[in-house]
């Protein structure tokens, strides 16, 4: 007669004898409870992953956007080095300046985007490795669980062989004496 519960490794040897032991869930509910908890637990952990792979996305967005804004300053600067740019007079010079100034201002906006962005990663990542240690936690208690298990019904098995020997012996004894 097999544990009605899902995973249960205690079964009886042989036929049932009066009543049943009790299985380990009914001694121990957690072992009923560890496989939704790994399962929530993967859920949670799948979700932090994909939030991080998200995050990770966006700092590599803030990046490049920084990058093109960091090439146009460039560009605009190599220009006016160039001459290009016709700012002669002094309202023109001051115009590209201010100009110069704002994309400047938009640099480091962007850097501190960048930076801020490459933080929540980090937390992320934090947040991850913590749902990952919670899952392998679960797992190997759910290992632990099924070793004690198999244990006590290798325990319960050679105790029933030992009974089943002890009474064939007594049998065999009585049959010998006259």
């Amino acid at each position: 007669m097999r544990c009605s519960h899902k995973g249960c490794a205690d079964e009886p040897a042989g036929p049932p004898q009066g009543r049943a032991p009790p299985c380990a869930a009914r001694r121990s509910p957690v072992i009923h409870a560890l496989p939704r908890l790994i399962e929530t637990a993967e859920a949670v952990r799948d979700q932090a992953a994909a939030a991080l792979a998200q995050l990770r996305q966006a700092v590599a967005q803030a990046a490049t956007t920084l990058q093109r804004l960091q090439d146009f300053r460039a560009e605009c600067l190599a220009r006016s080095a160039a001459g290009t740019l016709g700012a002669t007079d002094g309202a023109g010079l001051q115009g590209y300046q201010r100009f110069v100034g704002r994309l400047d201002e938009a640099i480091a906006l962007q850097q501190q985007e960048v930076r801020r962005r490459e933080a929540r990663v980090q937390e992320q990542q934090l947040r991850l490795q913590e749902c990952q240690r919670k899952l392998m936690a679960f797992q190997a208690l759910q290992r632990r669980e099924v070793e004690a298990a198999n244990a006590r019904a290798q325990r319960r098995e050679q105790r029933e062989a030992d009974e089943f020997a002890a009474r064939a012996f007594g049998r065999q004894l009585r049959g010998s004496m006259p």
